[in-house]
């Protein structure tokens, strides 16, 4: 054992004549080392930047992370071997700084091609250098400066060094600030003005490391604080993705600040018990106690969340998985518009998330000014006995009063005949043993009822938080589901309020279209009696009348059919066959216009799945649109053609109907507004028949495009999918109603 002590001993004076105690300086160094190392490993996993951007501050990092570590080197060298050695690794670093903070400004400027010159000469002539360094002409050894540390002496080719670190980040700050005065953008300058900002503090305080050459008794003050540069800019590129660089710096300042207040006084408890326990300061020691108080002030929020993670999957599993599936359920029910899928979704999550037996889920129901019961869980039919709860019921009132989660267990305490224990009692016969409020705006809309666990375990205090964040966002989901119904009505309402605007536009057309053929019919019932021995005008006249009938009672039936509001009905339907029978309808309105309808069908078209009385009305508003905006006349031509030309995330073709006119077309300024609703620029008219319309052809899955020009007119181009790819939206939501 002595032996061994012995050994020890040596070993740790060869080492003590190789390196001195460390001081401030050389822990800066180590600090700022490892520091610009994990700034580069940050970026390099974490980085959401450009590759080129990423792999540029990579490269700058670790050459400041290799000049520290040599300066570190030589700061606690004892001997000149080592520290000549040192300087090796020093200038290592150090040459490689000036081309890497270039090329990474550059990238970030997005201007590494078309300098790619500029920085490529600045590797070559950091090549260069070494090879002035490895032969001893870069620098001349080292030596010992008055305050007792060791430092280079520069070289003949040293000031190629100076050169580079004074010309290539003076070009970098040039370009920086041309880029920063150009800008328009505000993020953009906002990056590049903290990104001029960190790399000249970094600059700055790393040519302090030249004061020695100056004057050998000043040290290098800033160039340990260098480091203070890279971790904004690293953790702006590793999280923000070098956007929000002015929040990193806030950050980073708030995180030293706190840090700062903490260690300190912690520090000086370190020190005064060193003093009263040993009666000395051991200067090392305090610092490496400082160096750990960090490390444990960085790492103890990251360890102790994800410790608890790990516990909390490892020894309470269940309710882990209860919570994720809860939260869970809470995001997507923001999702849900349809308010009994909502409801029903709501009660079957929760029974199956906490094993519930019972569950029950009653909202407000305005009209009836009660809490109505609309989904349930572990019930038989005929086993609730309260399918409706009034204002006045004291389960109701207890809710709204207090807007918390109430434990039936905790009322039963309650003086009997108190509002607590009536409340209680209504829970006991809705088997429940804890009730939820669904509250918005301050207002209770609903309440959501839990019977027992099915391992009779009781609700825990993170059961109920659970059930309160679940119930808030059960509050927005119910109230956007009652706003999309609401939605729903109003513009059912504004399309019959359409329709019958549509419809009296055709009445003068259609009374002079019927008014005709009674004419000929009235002059033939007339002439009847005193021609009727006539064959010949007899039988010409009446094929006549019955052409005319058979002509009346067609435009009857299709007025009717648009008229009449019918159910989503949606069928194959021959394109064709739909425009060519609104045409038919609106000809006689277009003469009295002075208009001509133009048909170009396509042939062989495939069948479309579509609601054909919607459709109709579609093509009825942009015909008649058509129609009013040639006030002196002029043509409207209709085709259809089968379109390939597909929609992003549209597998099969297009059937398109084109509806062009030669009137007077819309301005540019007013394009993108004419499917906005109540948006016209005609005297009359209520602005709603584009937006409805726009509406029915998305929901049959196709899309409108428009094509006008001010004087020579207007084209609607209507796509709607050939086959049957996905069902119309509204005929899955009647069905599910």
């Amino acid at each position: 054992m002595p032996a061994d002590l012995a050994a020890r001993g040596k070993l740790l004076g060869r080492l003590g004549c190789h390196y001195r105690n460390v001081n401030w300086y050389a822990l800066n160094y180590i600090f700022g080392s490892l520091s610009s190392l994990g700034a580069a490993v940050a970026v390099l996993y974490r980085g959401e930047t450009r590759k080129v951007v990423r792999g540029t501050w990579i490269a700058l990092c670790v050459s400041i992370s290799l000049w520290y570590a040599g300066r570190f080197l030589m700061e606690t060298a004892q001997q000149d071997v080592i520290a000549a050695r040192s300087v090796y690794l020093v200038y290592l670093g150090a040459i490689f700084i000036p081309p890497c903070y270039l090329h990474f400004v550059l990238s970030l400027l997005n201007e590494e091609n078309e300098t790619r010159l500029v920085w490529l000469a600045s590797y070559f002539f950091a090549l260069f250098q070494l090879v002035f360094l490895f032969s001893g002409t870069l620098t001349n050894g080292v030596q010992r400066t008055p305050g007792g540390f060791y430092y280079e002496v520069p070289g003949p080719n040293y000031f190629l060094y100076v050169g580079s670190f004074m010309a290539l980040p003076s070009f970098s700050f040039i370009r920086l600030i041309q880029a920063y005065s150009q800008s328009d953008l505000p993020f953009r300058r906002n990056q590049l003005k903290y990104v001029i900002y960190a790399g000249a503090i970094g600059f700055a305080a790393g040519a302090t490391s030249f004061l020695p050459f100056i004057n050998p008794s000043i040290p290098p003050i800033g160039a340990p604080l260098v480091y203070l540069y890279t971790f904004p800019v690293a953790y702006a590129m590793a999280r923000h993705r070098l956007m929000d660089i002015d929040i990193a710096i806030k950050r980073s300042l708030i995180h030293a600040l706190l840090l700062l207040a903490l260690l300190i006084p912690c520090y000086l408890i370190v020190i005064l018990g060193q003093q009263l326990a040993f009666g000395t300061i051991n200067t090392a020691f305090s610092a490496y106690t400082l160096g750990l108080l960090i490390i444990v002030g960085f790492l103890f929020p990251k360890i102790r969340f994800r410790t608890e993670e790990a516990l909390e999957g490892v020894l309470f599993k269940k309710r882990a998985d209860h919570r994720e599936t809860l939260l869970r359920s809470s995001q997507e029910m923001v999702s849900v518009v349809d308010l009994k899928a909502l409801s029903e979704s709501l009660a079957q999550t929760v029974g199956r998330a906490l094993a519930i037996a019972k569950v029950s889920l009653f909202l407000l129901d305005d009209g009836k000014g009660s809490f109505t019961q609309v989904a349930c869980r572990g019930f038989e039919n005929g086993d609730f006995e309260f399918p409706l709860l009034g204002r006045t019921d004291p389960l109701v009132q207890k809710l709204s009063t207090s807007q918390k989660v109430l434990v039936k267990e905790e009322l039963v305490m309650a003086d009997s005949g108190s509002r607590e224990s009536k409340a209680a009692e209504v829970m006991g016969h809705m088997e429940a043993e804890i009730s939820v409020p669904i509250v918005s705006k301050q207002k209770l809309i609903g309440i959501l009822n839990l019977g027992r666990k099915e391992d009779k375990q009781i609700y825990s205090t993170e059961d109920l938080e659970l059930l309160s964040t679940l119930a808030n966002q059960a509050a927005i989901a119910i109230e956007n589901a009652r706003l999309y119904e609401n939605l729903k009505q109003s513009q059912n309402t504004l399309r019959r309020a359409d329709r019958l605007s549509s419809l009296g536009l055709l009445t003068a057309g259609l009374a002079h279209e019927i008014r005709n053929p009674l004419v000929a019919i009235r002059t033939f019932t007339q002439l009847l009696p005193e021609r009727y021995d006539d064959a010949e005008f007899r039988e010409g006249f009446q094929g006549l009348a019955l052409k005319e009938v058979d002509r009346i009672c067609g435009l009857i039936n299709d007025l009717l059919s648009f008229a009449r509001p019918s159910r989503p009905n949606v069928a194959e339907e021959d394109m064709n066959d739909v425009v060519d029978g609104i045409a038919r309808i609106l000809e006689t309105e277009a003469k009295e216009k002075g208009v001509q309808i133009v048909r170009d069908f396509g042939v062989d078209l495939p069948k479309i799945w579509i609601d054909r009385e919607q459709l109709k009305q579609v093509f009825m508003n942009l015909i008649l649109n058509a129609i009013q905006a040639m006030r002196d006349g002029g043509s409207i031509f209709i085709s259809t053609r089968l379109n390939s030309n597909n929609e992003p995330g549209q597998s099969s073709g297009f059937v398109q109907v084109e509806i062009r006119d030669t009137g007077m077309g819309i301005p540019e300024e007013n394009l993108e507004h004419i499917f906005d609703p109540f948006f016209t620029s005609k005297d009359e008219g209520s602005g709603l028949g584009l937006s409805i319309s726009h509406q029915i052809i998305q929901e049959h899955g196709g899309y409108i495009l428009v094509q006008s020009k001010v004087g020579e007119g207007t084209a609607f181009f209507i796509n709607l999918p050939a086959g049957k790819p996905i069902r119309p939206a509204f005929e899955t939501r009647t069905q599910a109603s």
